[in-house]
């Protein structure tokens, strides 16, 4: 009797645009919304209004824009409804878009997610919104909590004396629930960015503790600890999420609009683990420099940035980056801080989204590209010691690379650098690029394929894990040519022409070994350092760990760079 054979499938079934399996950091256990400005919006036109924003948790519930009821929380209008942003309109959000919320006096504006929680007995949550604050008021609402069975409020609409309530005050992080314990800050930091088209990644959680359910907060996973009473609470009144935006009291006028990311929200509480996966795809995408040190983690939870062996460079770190567990599909990148001047790129175009469909693709899954640097602003230049008459900027960044990145573009600007000025010739401005962060160690000079009012670019593979920095260089030196008449003359040669010529190969002075061709190239060994056990001076090899011809010198081995021939 034969037997059957059984063939399984793969099978990848899609909802709301996202592939199922894909989840922010790739947690999935107990999500419950994602929602996010680059998908499930129903538009990419700029001002256009967001009326359903859909929830890229396969069968989750999708965000209804302005359904409230009389009062507080009273419907504002069609007119009044969220609205898309474009990457190019909002350049804060690293090539994103975001969905941009404003409320006026008694008005407040934003999406509800009806039953957005499994049921009304599940209290532990874990919540991440990315946003900007562009003002800060007295009380302005991310988003609430409703429960229709804990809650006074016996219908599904939202409606007044729902809690708890999450949000910011003022530029402190807060916590708000009527029912038990009224308006508390988390620790006493502030959060730095509120009033400013700066986003931060806000997470609100709680865990369970002695059958009450303890509040915290992070930014941009700095914890800033529990509310300052140490307040806790016996439910969570889950049901229902409304997420809101301004709420700046009576008399207040029309108020400025959070402009929104992502925001994700879990039934459970996470582990600092699952937090920090989380927050590192975040943090990539939307090129926030997490609090330092931290690993930044990918959806399987390697490292993609380490911040124990990057201690000097663990600052404005971003980066490119496919992660398709994460949906996360980072094509163009920079650091949103203040006074970062490099974005990278997979292609020459540093205006466009990062969604824009010519951009080029990553080769495979699980790619990163992150960078960090040495935080110096100073604008002097400091010389480089091969060649002397190079000198370059004191910023050093840390690239650290996982799978093959493929071509990289970057796009530094040196306009602030009085010792390059924007009229530098292109032929003297560098990318300096080594193995150690002295730069001393295989250092290869890759020259700008463009430089114009003071912003240079540059096309680089990168092998391996790198150090790099921008600079200027004088003409290179050169010495005068040997003239001397030839007093010696090649005896062997290789050729692969049919007929060579008379006295060939003899008639080429002062070589050993000749090698002719019109339509051939030489290639010599390729190969790594590493697998040359017993090395002799003068050695060369290609060396496709760095990519470059690399010569040993007797102790080290050396990429051969531009310099003075002596």
């Amino acid at each position: 009797m034969k037997k059957k054979t059984k063939f399984i499938i793969p099978l990848l079934l899609a909802m709301n645009g996202v592939t199922w399996g894909q989840s922010p950091g790739g947690v999935s256990a107990n999500l419950q919304i994602w929602v996010k400005a680059d998908a499930g919006t129903g538009t990419t036109t700029n001002n256009a209004q967001v009326v359903l924003w859909n929830n890229q948790k396969a069968g989750g519930v999708n965000g209804i824009a302005n359904q409230g009821m009389a009062g507080y929380y009273a419907d504002p209008g069609i007119g009044a409804r969220p609205i898309y942003k474009t990457a190019s309109s909002i350049p804060s959000f690293n090539f994103n878009p975001a969905i941009e919320i404003v409320s006026t006096d008694m008005y407040r504006s934003g999406y509800k997610f009806p039953l957005g929680f499994p049921n009304n007995t599940t209290n532990a949550i874990t919540s991440y919104i990315h946003l900007s604050r562009t003002a800060a008021t007295n009380y302005r609402t991310v988003f609430v909590m409703n429960g229709t069975t804990k809650s006074s409020n016996t219908s599904t609409t939202a409606g007044i004396w729902q809690s708890p309530f999450y949000g910011t005050y003022g530029n402190r992080p807060s916590f708000y629930n009527e029912k038990e314990s009224g308006d508390v800050f988390f620790g006493s930091n502030t959060i730095n960015t509120v009033g400013t088209n700066i986003p931060s990644i806000q997470s609100y959680y709680n865990s369970i503790s002695g059958g009450n359910m303890k509040y915290f907060f992070d930014n941009n996973g700095l914890s800033y600890g529990g509310p300052s009473n140490n307040v806790s609470s016996t439910a969570n009144y889950p049901g229902m999420v409304l997420l809101m935006d301004n709420d700046g009291g009576n008399g207040s006028t029309s108020l400025a609009g959070d402009r929104i990311g992502e925001f994700i929200l879990y039934s459970d509480t996470q582990t600092p683990t699952e937090r920090q996966r989380v927050s590192s795809y975040l943090a990539i995408k939307y090129g926030i420099s997490l609090q330092q040190p931290q690993n930044y983690l990918t959806s399987d939870g390697s490292i993609s940035w380490n911040s124990s062996t990057n201690t000097t460079f663990n600052n404005n770190i971003f980066g490119l980056a496919l992660d398709n567990a994460s949906a996360l599909n980072q094509k163009v990148s920079g650091s949103i801080n203040p006074n970062t001047i490099l974005t990278v790129a997979n292609d020459n175009d540093f205006s466009s989204a990062n969604a824009t469909g010519t951009r080029t693709a990553f080769a495979q899954d699980k790619t990163f590209l992150v960078l960090g640097d040495n935080n110096v602003t100073a604008t002097g230049l400091t010389a480089m010691t091969n060649p002397s008459t190079f000198n370059r900027i004191q910023r050093i960044w840390r690239v650290q690379r996982t799978n093959d990145t493929g071509r990289t573009y970057l796009q530094v600007n040196l306009s602030s650098y009085p010792g390059i000025p924007a009229g530098t010739a292109l032929n003297r401005i560098y990318m300096v690029v080594a193995d150690d962060a002295a730069l001393n160690t295989k250092v290869q000079y890759i020259p700008a394929i463009s430089f114009s009012g003071g912003v240079a670019v540059f096309d680089y593979k990168f092998p391996s894990d790198k150090y790099i920095s921008f600079g200027t260089g004088t003409t290179f030196c050169t010495r005068e040519p040997n003239t001397t008449p030839a007093t010696a003359f090649t005896k062997i040669g290789i050729t692969g022409y049919s007929a060579k010529q008379n006295n060939w190969p003899e008639n080429i002075p002062n070589g050993f070994i000749v090698l002719e061709s019109g339509s051939e190239g030489m290639v010599i060994t390729r190969t790594t350092p590493a697998n040359i056990s017993t090395p002799v001076e003068g050695m060369i090899i290609y060396d496709t760990s760095s990519n470059c011809y690399s010569l040993y010198n007797g102790s080290t081995w050396k990429c051969m760079v531009r310099a003075c021939n002596n």
